[in-house]
C-alpha cells in the first residue's frame, strides 16, 4: 500500500491497531529480541515498547514506527 492509499477499510485499520500490542510481543519473540534491543530497532524508548506490548501507549506516531517496523522496514 502506498503512503497516501486507503486500508481496505477503517474497520480493518482498527483490527491491526488493536492487534498491535500482541503482534509486537510476538514479532519481538520470534527475533529473540529483547524490548531494549526491538526498542533500538523500532527507533524509540525501552518504555514505550513495553508501554504498546501492555496496550497502554496510544500515540499515533508510535503505532506508526511499528507497523513499518512489523512489515520489515526501516521506521
Amino acid at each position: 500500500m502506498s503512503k497516501h492509499e486507503k486500508p481496505t477499510s477503517y474497520a480493518e485499520l482498527a483490527d491491526v491497531l488493536d492487534s498491535l500490542p500482541m503482534l509486537v510481543r510476538e514479532r519481538r519473540r520470534q527475533k529473540g529480541l529483547s524490548i531494549r534491543a526491538a526498542a533500538k530497532e523500532i527507533g524509540c524508548s525501552f518504555s514505550t515498547v513495553s508501554r504498546l506490548e501492555n496496550g497502554k501507549d496510544g500515540r499515533l506516531g508510535n503505532a506508526l514506527l511499528v507497523l513499518r517496523w512489523l512489515d520489515g522496514g526501516k521506521p
